[in-house]
């Protein structure tokens, strides 16, 4: 009895409120909210109908949102409806993550996946975890975001949910983009991308290429990241509602203050400043504070500088928003150096040190490192600034091993899921059998009276599915006929290649050092004659030489007897080796074997695609990522030459560009090229391949 009245009380005092709300809104929704809260029962209708008004209120008024969950939450408990009790505290989450109370935010999603799990609710439980993966990203410890990522993510799996998967794969590049994992990051946001193309979700597409264009910003690639914002910003001019412009407007302004257009940098973040507070946008306002930081840094305005960082600082200490802590931080530490403080400088720097560790923060560890080891070594403090590089450098061994680690666990994850697939697709054939042999049973009792009718419409339908089948039989054999026409040609083109190399090798080798063994057993002092037989011994040399680069260029010999992955570790080994020429390479995942002649086809792209770096691009730099999963491969090459237009080139159909897409489609495989005059290209090739049919383990 005492709990009833309780109930009661607490329902006047919400609706109360509730009702002073509607009073700030507006008359005509006075009487509908009026019916919602007092003209019907406690009872699941009502539960469920504060919380579809909950969302209708959050465009207009997110406390009115917040009040109806708490009711529908309280009525949830006194009527025992787990479920809307559930939907209520994830709604509250919600809310309170667009209010930036990222505490309660966070709160109320782990009560929601609580009670959502005790009542096995996947859909509830997936957006919980998705949910709590954000909160917890901008957190002071954002280290079980990734977790929460990866539950939501499997579900959505089994779900077949694509509008979920697409905001899982945002949400993990974001992850990524903090940690400084940008190739892991630019992976997942094209994973959403594709999603977001599919069901043509133009207004999502736009927030992905911001987010695929801060990527490439902190790759240092403001072309390519240009491009691609400002595509989405034009996107963003027809969503004003959904806050993505200032978002990228600021990212613009990031870059032309990168490149020191600083009048650019100023107008862009003057932009974002007014759109933030005609939102009343608080946390972005503050980030924006910190780019007008950087901005009067960079031009000397030190105090103004000064107050900006200081300011966004206590905002973001207050709301725990670990990111904006630490780039204020950072800023204020920067600054400081620049001032000649450099105690003061050193102390800022430390306290960024402590909480990117305990963030995670990979890439603010990786800079903040690197500006210790600067300081130290300016200072002529050598010891200090040696621990600091060595930290640096094990910063960075990091994120390549997480990098791995990574690949490694969604490869675990990926068999998991195809297992249970298998599982329940074997459960559906034996449903579907027991039905087909039920409803064989009752055809043949109905159809006793219509036998000779049915038999008649069978024969006639049979006759014409044959018919049709035989049609598509004929057309399929052609087709095969012409890929299997186009692949002899191919591996026929190989395997002489292998023969002439071989030939070269085993016979012209032999000759030629054949030759060369007789001609310095010349025993003959006369002076000329010397200088003719060493001459002749020099260009026996070169010939060799000569034989041996033209042999190992028609078939490598590591490619045949190691593999894939080692013959292109030789081939980067030696363009590394060649002055002027900076080559990376690094494989993620196992090394394993892949037939003959896919490897060979992967080989000869990945030879040509340096070709063209080397003969018309004049790169420098050369990076080439091997990703290996059990049924795909694939592969990122990127280069710093001088780019070119794609659909020009693809127009043109020149022979470098077409040789490589035609070796990828006979390798059924999906190759999307990124360029532009000037500045370098990205190649980014996925190949389905079959590595338990390769030789052997690497």
């Amino acid at each position: 009895m005492r709990r009833f009245r309780l109930f009661i009380l607490v329902n006047i005092f919400l609706s109360s409120a509730l009702l002073l709300q509607v009073q700030v809104i507006g008359q005509d929704n006075n009487s509908e909210l009026y019916q919602q809260i007092t003209g019907l029962e406690d009872n699941i209708e009502k539960v469920d109908k504060l919380i579809n008004l909950s969302v209708k209120y959050r465009q207009t008024s997110i406390d009115t949102s917040l009040i109806c969950c708490e009711l529908a939450i309280k009525i949830s408990q006194l009527i025992s409806y787990p479920k809307g009790e559930a939907d209520a505290n994830y709604k509250m989450s919600f809310f309170y993550s667009q209010k930036h109370q990222y505490v309660s935010a966070i709160e109320y999603a782990k009560k929601a996946l609580e009670i959502a799990s005790s009542l096995n609710d996947s859909v509830i439980i997936a957006k919980a975890n998705y949910l709590l993966g954000n909160l917890t990203r901008i957190q002071s410890d954002n280290r079980p975001s990734y977790k929460f990522y990866l539950e939501a993510l499997e579900i959505y799996y089994h779900l077949k949910d694509t509008h979920g998967l697409k905001a899982v794969y945002n949400g993990l590049g974001n992850y990524f983009s903090v940690t400084g994992i940008y190739n892991s990051a630019a992976i997942y946001y094209d994973k959403a991308l594709q999603l977001a193309e599919a069901k043509s979700d133009t207004e999502n597409q736009g927030k992905i290429l911001s987010n695929l264009g801060s990527v490439y910003f902190r790759l240092k690639k403001y072309d390519i990241s240009r491009k691609y914002l400002e595509i989405s910003l034009e996107i963003a001019k027809k969503y004003p509602q959904n806050g993505e412009l200032a978002n990228v407007l600021s990212r613009l302004g990031n870059i032309e203050l990168n490149i020191e257009n600083f009048a650019n940098a100023r107008s862009y973040y003057s932009q974002v400043d007014s759109i933030c507070r005609a939102n009343d946008d608080i946390r972005n306002i503050h980030n924006c504070n910190i780019n007008f930081g950087n901005l009067y840094m960079k031009q000397g305005e030190y105090q103004k500088s000064l107050e900006k960082f200081e300011g966004a600082l206590a905002y973001f200490r207050e709301q725990d928003i670990a990111e904006g802590v630490i780039a204020a931080w950072q800023g204020i530490a920067e600054l400081n150096n620049l001032m000649a403080d450099i105690q003061t400088s050193i102390i800022y720097y430390d306290s960024c040190l402590q909480l990117a560790k305990k963030t995670n923060d990979l890439a603010r560890l990786e800079q903040i490192y690197s500006s210790l080891y600067l300081i130290y070594q300016n200072g002529g403090r050598s010891t200090e600034a040696l621990n600091y590089y060595i930290e640096y450098n094990s910063v960075k061994d990091s994120i390549y091993n997480l990098n791995a680690l990574i690949v490694n666990y969604e490869l675990d994850l990926l068999y998991e899921k195809e297992k249970k697939d298998l599982q329940i697709a074997s459960l559906k054939i034996d449903q579907q059998k027991k039905t087909r042999q039920r409803n064989a049973f009752l055809g043949i009792g109905l159809s006793l009276i219509f036998i000779a009718t049915l038999l008649m419409f069978f024969f006639r339908y049979r006759a014409r599915k044959n018919q049709v089948i035989s049609e598509q039989r004929i057309l399929q054999l052609q087709e095969e006929k012409k890929l299997m026409a186009a692949r002899f040609l191919v591996e026929g083109q190989e395997n002489e290649r292998k023969r002439i190399a071989s030939a070269i090798h085993d016979s012209l080798g032999v000759l030629l050092s054949t030759s060369k063994m007789h001609i310095t057993a010349i025993k003959d002092d006369n002076a000329e004659n010397r200088v003719l037989i060493d001459k002749a011994t020099k260009f026996l040399d070169e010939a060799n030489t000569e034989m041996r680069k033209i042999s190992h260029n028609m078939m490598p010999g590591a490619l045949s007897k190691l593999g894939l992955c080692e013959a292109l570790e030789d081939l980067f080994e030696t363009l590394d080796e060649t002055e002027g020429i900076d080559a990376r390479m690094e494989v993620l995942g196992p090394k394993e074997r892949l037939p003959e002649n896919q490897e060979i086809m992967i080989y000869r792209v990945v030879q040509e695609m340096v070709n063209n770096s080397l003969k018309h691009s004049r790169a420098e730099r050369i990076d080439l990522t091997l990703v290996i999963h059990p049924d795909e491969l694939d592969l990122s090459y990127s280069d710093n030459g001088k780019g070119f237009d794609v659909e020009e080139v693809m127009a043109k159909k020149t022979m470098g560009i077409q040789s490589i897409r035609s070796r990828v489609k006979f390798l059924d495989g999906i190759i999307k090229i990124d360029s532009a005059p000037g500045k370098g290209v990205v190649y980014r090739i996925s190949v389905p391949v079959d590595t338990k049919r390769g030789l052997t383990s690497i």
